[in-house]
């Protein structure tokens, strides 16, 4: 099991990742429904589902061109 201190970084890190997905779907200008979507990839999956999040931005970016 997880002490205290490693919960609670763990918990910061969590919301650090979800501050970091509001933040990157909002600069992306996405619906709330999207948004939503994205904060709950990133709360289910954490770490992978960010950087699948940075990905999916990435190839938006890279196909607008």
């Amino acid at each position: 099991m997880l002490g205290v201190e490693q919960s609670s970084v763990l918990l910061m890190l969590l919301v650090a990742a979800l501050g970091l997905t509001f933040w990157e779907t909002r600069e992306q200008g996405y619906e709330l429904k999207v948004t939503i979507w994205w904060l709950s990839a990133v709360a289910m999956g954490h770490v992978p589902a960010y950087i699948a999040l940075r990905g999916w931005v990435a190839w938006q970016k890279r196909s607008a061109r």
